[in-house]
């Protein structure tokens, strides 16, 4: 296939072929094999899926540099976010954690990881069981009309990364495991290790930059994306121009912001898109302009 983004021309097949990770991802999405010479958008009309959501999801699971386009985010159905984040929970519960941990505990020296295992699943079920029982019922209710006490600036504000254990265990791996442990026995539980990291980063990009903005749209006091000039911002992408005009580095905006530093870096590409300025003067300028910072902000 010719190099760019996937569009609903593109067939099936070529997208599985130039990221076989979507392996993980098209059955949590309702597709299954069979899809044939098909495109993106045929796949998509015979399953009643939104071709702008799986080419989304496809998009930004493919592509570290995709943004999507705002006419079409518009379009994406919010209730499919929402079907296809609980899917990714459960494939991750019940498939990929068990999987890894029973080969982390087949290295040599691996069982000395089985308390660290066990607390990591516990804080990635927490995290989901939040999702599940919070925030995914305040969006039905939400899009059925209602008007919850809860907002979704507490889950943007709250949203916690789950990844950052991964990193640990692959540094323990790699770096303190008894001899006996190769690379060559250590690569299948790597790979797998690698292959999670990259899929709940994405995952959480995908509630961060997708998700959480939508919602704000419907929530009438948290509330529509403000309108500097013809500019809409998120609230999420407010704090970080803001914070950006302030001179912080992206790791200590993600920091303050509890959000992985490649959110930072997706709400920074967001902001240069919309706002059309590039440069840390241009940005900061807009800014001031916009008044999210004062003159006062940087004495």
């Amino acid at each position: 296939m010719t190099h760019g983004y996937f569009t609903e021309t593109t067939r099936m097949a070529d997208a599985l072929l130039t990221e076989g990770r979507l392996l993980w991802v098209l059955p949590c999405l309702g597709i299954e094999a069979g899809f044939g010479e098909k495109s993106i958008g045929q796949v998509c009309a015979e399953r009643s899926l939104s071709t702008e959501f799986v080419l989304l999801v496809c998009n930004l699971y493919t592509f570290d540099d995709y943004t999507p386009d705002a006419a079409a985010l518009r379009r994406i159905p919010i209730e499919g976010i929402v079907a296809y984040l609980k899917s990714s929970h459960r494939d991750y519960l019940e498939v990929r954690m068990p999987r890894i941990t029973e080969a982390v505990l087949a290295l040599p020296g691996g069982d000395m990881l089985t308390t660290f295992c066990e607390k990591y699943r516990a804080e990635v079920v927490a995290h989901f069981k939040y999702e599940e029982e919070v925030v995914f019922p305040y969006i039905h209710r939400l899009l059925g009309g209602e008007r919850p006490t809860y907002r979704i600036s507490e889950y943007a504000t709250n949203h916690s990364d789950i990844d950052g254990a991964l990193e640990d265990l692959k540094n323990i791996i790699v770096k303190y495991l008894p001899p006996a442990c190769t690379i060559e026995r250590s690569r299948p539980v790597l790979q797998e290790l690698f292959a999670f990291e990259h899929d709940l980063r994405k995952h959480s990009l995908l509630e961060d930059t997708i998700l959480i903005p939508l919602v704000e749209r419907l929530d009438s006091d948290g509330g529509p994306a403000a309108d500097f000039g013809g500019v809409e911002l998120t609230h999420r992408e407010q704090e970080v121009l803001a914070a950006l005009a302030k001179g912080l580095a992206n790791k200590e905006i993600a920091d303050r912001l509890c959000i992985s530093t490649h959110t930072v870096i997706s709400h920074r590409k967001n902001i240069i898109r919309k706002t059309g300025f590039r440069t840390a003067q241009g940005l900061t300028f807009f800014a001031l302009h916009s008044g999210l910072v004062s003159r006062d902000d940087f004495r």
